[in-house]
């Protein structure tokens, strides 16, 4: 090495310079991206494969509307439940349109079509029929430019539109401004509505830009969930006045009667065209192994749970058969598991039932019932091998779990806006609530009974047997427990000795202590909450879930995944003590009862 101090120098100088030099190369620049708003993964509709159909996600849909302008004198707008039916689809990507199909045969055995295999083998493509229809403003790949000549990449993110065809491309940009559906009868919002109320609905182009807007569309990947607005005109029919007995022509229906012509609206009624808002939503089918159960007239007339899914089925020599047309009913899945599984957390090993092998080869009757008890011990024989009671679902052909061994899921109900309606909504809940108690614990009873549990029965699963005497102070101390769960927490045990302590001092002061009937009061009240009464979108100090949002309120259609419910400060309760020999007074201030029914009522 030189010893000249200016050599010496100069390469120290040219060492530091060039180490500077590295470090600014080190530090790469972030990307320009030049991605504009509202691109959209087309895996979140079709899966992970593009082009195969077996990966495609199921969809609920359903419309609502959520705004009517003054004149909108039509009934089924704000009171029909016809016209918002929920569907199940599967989403189709064309070049130009997004088309939302039924996933299941409209009508069982006719054309297939909504099936998602023909045979054994997969379909090429979803074929049921289109519910929803929105066009496609482009196909594109999200990545980094290049130079055309040398292929160098750039440090520029862009959306690709020439490089592989369209259906390759793995995002794309949907203009939802406008459904263009809205004459499917059986699954429009506002079809049906169109033609028992005589009003024609036609779309319009409804964009809204702000993110902050309720009416921007709004998706959760995570959750599976998305919804959009749209809006509609509704102009009144015509009606012609020949088959009034009025003379020739025609006039709008709003200029008549509703007591002389179905939609009839005069004199309230606006005859000019009028804007409705509707939003529609779509959440991904989760399997929440949920038993349907289809009911017929008669069930109908004796147990009142309302049916809204008709399904049919057809037979080539025969037409549409009774025996096909299966009525489901309207219900909530309080369960955790409704089927018995070897892994009940992976929903694997299931028992199958009416098939070929387990109905009709050891019975050789092809129409045997799944359901036979021929031993006569409560338990399918089909079934057996799922524990005592379990019975066959024959739409899933499954074995259920028995109502002994199942869990509740508790089901929250939402309410928004104005938020004084919560005190008086929640009376109503918890009343609910209560009487899906008693099924529960009724349910576990006579399985219990059926599968000859014998007296232990009444012991491990206790039901009162009183009036309504019993359900009066079943309601009473149902809130006050429920008062302590919000303040202490849903699984308190603490709160669930409050209600068997309660309902102890019921006994005694009915003159029995001990008396089971009575004491089943308190069993049944300290069961775990089936339905619960929350605020949408979660309030600041409230306890969140995993996937509820507190940035902007949406609509309760959506509100299924927010549990425990929220902690609030109750209204003061009446504590009763005995005041005489048949009289009770209350030693505190009665804010939380209902007008009509004081808490204390025996004098």
């Amino acid at each position: 090495m030189s010893c000249n101090p200016v050599v010496r120098v100069a390469a120290g100088a040219a060492l530091a310079l060039s180490l500077v030099l590295a470090q600014g190369c080190a530090q790469e620049r972030a990307p320009i991206n030049r991605v504009q708003a509202d691109a959209l993964a087309k895996s979140f509709f079709a899966g992970p494969d593009l082009v195969s159909t077996t990966d495609d996600p199921e969809f609920y849909k359903r419309g609502t509307v959520i705004d009517v302008v003054y004149g909108a004198a039509q009934d089924s707008l704000f009171t029909s439940s016809y016209a918002e039916p929920v569907s199940r689809v599967r989403w189709e990507i064309t070049e130009d349109a997004l088309n939302a199909r039924l996933s299941y045969e409209r009508i069982t055995g006719t054309d297939g079509n909504g099936n998602q295999y023909s045979g054994v083998q997969p379909k090429a493509t979803n074929d049921g029929q289109i519910v929803a229809s929105y066009k496609i403003v482009s196909h594109f790949d999200v990545k980094h430019d290049y130079n055309p000549q040398t292929g160098e990449q750039l440090n520029v993110i862009v959306e690709n539109t020439t490089d592989r065809p369209w259906y390759q491309r793995e995002s794309f940009r949907v203009d939802w401004s406008k459904n263009l559906i809205s004459d499917a009868y059986d699954y429009d919002t506002l079809a049906m509505s169109g033609v028992i109320g005589a009003v024609k609905y036609d779309p319009f182009a409804y964009s809204v830009l702000d993110p902050a807007s309720p009416d921007a569309p709004h998706f959760d990947a995570t959750a599976g969930y998305f919804d959009i607005t749209n809006k509609v005109y509704a102009t009144p029919q015509q009606i012609d006045l020949a088959s009034l007995g009025a003379g020739s022509g025609s006039i709008p229906a709003c200029f008549l009667s509703g007591a002389y012509v179905q939609g009839g609206t005069n004199p309230a009624g606006d005859c000019n065209a009028i804007e409705l808002k509707i939003r529609e939503s779509f959440r991904r089918v989760e399997d929440r192994d949920y038993e349907p159960e289809s009911f017929d007239g008669t069930r109908f007339a004796s147990l009142g749970a309302f049916n809204f899914d008709y399904r049919r089925g057809y037979t080539r020599n025969y037409g549409l058969l009774d025996q096909e047309w299966s009525r489901f009913i309207a219900r909530y899945n309080i369960w955790d598991r409704s089927h018995f599984y070897a892994d009940a957390q992976k929903m694997t090993g299931p028992v199958a039932c009416a098939t070929k092998a387990t109905t009709e080869d050891p019975t050789g009757d092809p129409a045997a019932d799944p359901n036979r008890d021929t031993n006569g011990d409560g338990t399918a024989d089909e079934c057996a091998a799922a524990g005592s009671g379990a019975r066959c679902d024959v739409f899933n052909q499954k074995c259920t779990l028995p109502y002994r061994q199942r869990q509740v899921r508790p089901a929250p109900w939402y309410i928004a806006g104005d938020t004084t309606l919560y005190d008086p909504t929640n009376w109503a809940v918890e009343e609910w609530d209560l009487a899906m108690k008693s099924a529960v614990q009724t349910a576990r009873l006579v399985e219990c009974r059926r599968t000859g549990g014998g007296a232990a029965c009444d012991a491990q699963f206790p039901m009162w047997t009183g009036q309504q005497d019993d359900i009066d102070e079943a309601v009473r101390i149902s809130r006050d427990v429920n008062a302590c769960r919000r303040m202490r927490g849903w699984t308190e045990p603490a709160c669930s000795d409050l209600a068997r302590t309660a309902a102890a001092a019921v006994a005694s002061e009915r003159g029995h202590p001990g008396e089971p009937g009575t004491l089943a009061i308190g069993d049944v009240v300290a069961l775990p909450s089936v339905i619960a009464l929350c605020h949408n979108p979660v309030q600041a100090g409230e306890p969140r879930s995993t996937s509820a949002s507190r940035a902007r309120p949406r609509s309760a259609r959506r509100s299924s995944r927010r549990w425990p419910p929220p902690r609030r400060r109750p209204r003061c309760a009446p504590r009763c003590r005995r005041a005489g020999p048949r009289s009770w007074t209350s030693t505190r201030a009665t804010t939380s009862r209902r007008p009509g029914r004081p808490r204390c009522r025996r004098r």
